[in-house]
């Protein structure tokens, strides 16, 4: 039998910034990039998956407890369809009620509560967070033997984004104990977690 999905956890009754994610991998990224004086600020809601951010984004906003949320913001990956993404950007803004243009990894001015979406990476290539995180690796020998198990698989992956991902899994299973990504991001022998790939996001978070 399935279990349920675990409820998001409750909204507080003081003023908080909502961040809105579509998975545990992003959730642990930016706790860790937040660092825990921003985090404390944060009420961070999972989805379970990229598709469902408008669904959830809809649900935050019948929740008694938005009219405390300062801010949201929502950390969501390109993946590898420029066009599908924003097409997505547009369906989470028009859930939390947000007219204004999409700029991103800036808050929409006006709104109330400010609503903000970052793109991962950058938010014009194509890629994940995975993207972030190739760019900080600690173990550039490493690195450098990966792209040559990469090079001699012959390029197996369809699209950009899954041949990332499968990139940094490679990375992570030669670590001296595999790690999964939300483990990883625990290591600091790693990733370099100050490394300037993830300063865009890291200002996002605190602008939050």
């Amino acid at each position: 039998m399935s279990r349920s999905p675990k409820p998001p956890p409750p909204f507080p009754t003081r003023p908080f910034g909502l961040l809105l994610v579509e998975g545990g991998d992003e959730q642990k990224l930016c706790e860790t990039i937040a660092g825990p004086a921003v985090w404390s600020g944060l009420v961070c809601w999972k989805a379970s998956g990229r598709a469902d951010l408008p669904n959830l984004a809809k649900l935050a906003t019948l929740d008694p407890g938005f009219g405390h949320a300062r801010s949201v913001g929502v950390l969501l990956d390109m993946e590898d369809d420029l066009d599908g993404a924003h097409v997505l950007v547009e369906r989470i803004r028009a859930a939390l009620n947000v007219t204004a243009p999409f700029v991103h990894g800036t808050f929409a001015p006006g709104a109330a509560p400010k609503v903000g979406v970052f793109v991962s990476p950058d938010g014009q290539q194509t890629g994940s967070i995975d993207t972030l995180c190739k760019q900080a690796v600690r173990n550039p020998a490493l690195a450098s033997c990966v792209d040559t198990l990469v090079a001699c698989a012959g390029q197996p992956h369809t699209t950009q984004a899954r041949g990332m991902k499968g990139w940094l899994d490679a990375y992570l299973a030669m670590q001296r104990e595999p790690l999964r990504l939300h483990q990883a991001l625990e290591r600091p022998e790693v990733f370099d977690l100050n490394h300037a790939a993830f300063d865009p996001l890291r200002a996002f978070l605190q602008a939050l």
